[in-house]
């Protein structure tokens, strides 16, 4: 090697040198990962070469020199002459790994093959770049070479007396950030976290060094699957599970997805699924991988033909990233699914928790619908979980469609799902107002022969006395007649329809009714009737014609104390529609004034 030359850098195509580094300065971070994946890729080179070395036997260190403002990336990997940095270096648009994969394919499968572009990513941050490597060639002599981003290069003899490359990278004045050493180990844990060989700052080793994905499930421990998690993603509580992906064909991805336990922290719902390749980070948050119903999800998937300046426009049009989106899609329903029919325990211990998920997932994604339609699950009134197979062939009835009764939460409609449960009448709860209201409408047109009856949409003919014995008075009118001209009266609200049934039970005074549809319509459009008048202004007052409070009403009015029955029926109004809704401020307060005047009656 001569002792010292210059040159200029063979660029094939004109303009490529401002053209990558305009690519490249869309984000700067991404140095680090170039240059420790150059270093990697020396290193699986050598171990190509060389059998008899073990991983522990290469590593990868940084070097940070705050006085000087450089960083330098040191390895011990296979080296390069001069003539090497001459055709890989210099000759920016070649790559060398096309031709050394072809020559060791047998030995080695995880060549990252970058070295040539990516090398530049460092003149983002640096106004010069030094590379000083020994060849692990018999005989070979240390090779120096210098640049400071223009096409012009100097070569000369180095000065490593060991194996490896040493890459230094002379810091511009906009990127003395990274001389700080947690920027960089930040840096590193995010880009270069599963690299196969020890990355080292002094004394500590950055890298986790083992994506668990590279192993097969039944290689891996339950604890080993709460560890990874809890250390790739900081997290103190273990996840609710996890999904562990291999696949060959049609495309070869690994990776393993966990679903966290839900918090009322905003930053979740962004979740954190990373993208890698060959290990290492190309980019997170990719809802072109994830469909919209799982963003909560946390992991990583490892996807070997997904480039490393991979780009949004390209994940959005690429086929195969479609097909992966279909394969996780599918995977994440066979867990729900095997954990459903292998320990249904289970499944029902964290349904609280995924419940929305899978409910929104069914509403945006047909495949996931067909395939979880019959592993939905619903709470009944006897703490009990069902699925709508389970209630129907409890419920068996000749009448089609068969009526299915739910309730929105244990804590409303408290008086009515009493009734209810005494006789017998199964209910279930669907206390995701808008998100329930949805699937049911899906489930209502995929399950022709079913229909979603909200326990105060109607009065079920069982709670009905029905041999209750009508007696008609001179005006051949019955008591509940009368008694129906008398609350409307006392009412006198047009919005409001009166009717009187004999209930089986004497203890409910009166409720509330709405109609199913009408409901259905206020809560899938709630949007549109914000600041207007409720649909539900318009609802059914049932009067209890069996209880004692509803006949001394009745009594109160043909007397000279109609005013005491009209405060009354009024408080028993208010206490029916205390179970369905919130009180405004105004209702409130004359909910409360009311309470005081009855009272006060009985004083």
């Amino acid at each position: 090697m001569a002792e010292k030359s210059k040159g200029k850098l063979s660029i094939h195509t004109e303009n490529i040198f401002p053209i990558i580094k305009k690519w490249l300065y869309s984000e700067h971070d991404i140095f680090i990962r170039e240059l420790v994946s150059n270093a990697t890729d020396a290193s699986n080179k050598r171990k190509a070469i060389d059998t008899n070395l073990k991983d522990e036997d290469l590593s990868i260190e940084i070097k940070i020199n705050k006085a000087d403002k450089t960083i330098s990336i040191i390895d011990n990997g296979i080296g390069m002459t001069a003539e090497e940095i001459k055709k890989y270096i210099n000759q920016i648009a070649f790559s060398g790994a096309e031709e050394f994969i072809e020559k060791y394919k047998d030995a080695q499968n995880n060549i990252i093959g970058h070295f040539g572009l990516g090398f530049y990513s460092s003149f983002m941050v640096s106004e010069k770049v030094t590379i000083d490597s020994l060849s692990c060639t018999e005989g070979a002599t240390p090779a120096f070479w210098e640049c400071d981003g223009s096409i012009e290069f100097s070569t000369k003899k180095g000065k490593r007396s060991s194996i490896g490359t040493t890459v230094t990278l002379y810091l511009n004045m906009e990127s003395e950030t990274y001389l700080e050493e947690s920027k960089i180990r930040e840096l590193l844990e995010k880009y270069c976290n599963f690299m196969p060989f020890p990355i080292k700052i002094g004394e500590d080793i950055i890298n986790q060094k083992e994506a668990l994905w590279n192993k097969k499930p039944s290689d891996v421990t339950e604890d080993e699957y709460k560890e990874f998690y809890k250390n790739i993603f900081h997290e103190y509580t273990d996840p609710i599970f996890w999904i562990h992906l291999n696949a060959d064909y049609p495309f070869a991805l690994k990776g393993i997805l966990y679903f966290p336990k839900m918090r009322q922290d905003l930053e979740i719902l962004k979740g954190k699924v990373k993208l890698y390749c060959h290990n290492v980070f190309v980019a997170d948050n990719l809802k072109e991988f994830m469909p919209e119903f799982m963003t909560m999800l946390r992991g990583g998937i490892d996807v070997p033909d997904i480039p490393l300046n991979v780009s949004r426009s390209f994940l959005q049009n690429d086929k195969q990233v479609q097909q992966i989106r279909k394969y996780i899609i599918k995977k994440i329903a066979d867990q729900f699914i095997a954990t459903f029919k292998e320990d249904r325990k289970k499944y029902e211990s964290y349904w609280e928790e995924v419940q929305n998920v899978i409910k929104y997932g069914m509403l945006t994604e047909d495949d996931f619908a067909e395939n979880m339609r019959d592993y939905i699950i619903f709470k009944n009134t006897n703490g009990e979980y069902v699925t709508i197979n389970e209630y129907l062939e409890r419920n068996k009835k000749e009448e089609k469609p068969t009526k299915i009764y739910y309730g929105v939460t244990e804590n409303t409609q408290v008086s009515l799902l009493n009734l209810l449960k005494e006789q017998n009448i199964e209910v279930i709860f669907c206390d995701s107002q808008i998100l329930d209201v949805h699937l049911m409408q899906h489930l209502e047109m995929k399950l022709q022969d079913i229909r979603f009856v909200r326990v105060d949409s109607e009065i079920n003919e069982l709670l009905v006395d029905k041999d209750k014995a009508e007696i008609v008075d001179a005006d051949n009118k019955t008591y509940n007649q009368n008694l129906e001209e008398t609350i409307k009266d006392l009412i006198a609200d047009e919005k409001i329809k009166i009717e009187v049934k004999s209930l089986k039970s004497v203890e409910l005074p009166g409720m509330v009714i709405y109609d199913e549809f009408m409901r259905r319509f206020q809560e899938m459009n709630t949007y549109m009737t914000e600041g207007k008048e409720s649909l539900l202004s318009h609802h059914t007052f049932v009067l209890n014609a069996e209880n004692p409070t509803v006949k001394k009403i009745f009594d109160l009015s043909r007397s000279d104390k109609k005013d005491d029955a009209k405060m009354l029926i009024d408080y028993i109004h208010d206490l029916a529609l205390l179970e369905q809704k919130r009180f405004s401020g105004d209702e409130l307060k004359a909910f409360v004034d009311r309470a005081n005047k009855v009272l006060a009656m009985i004083q």
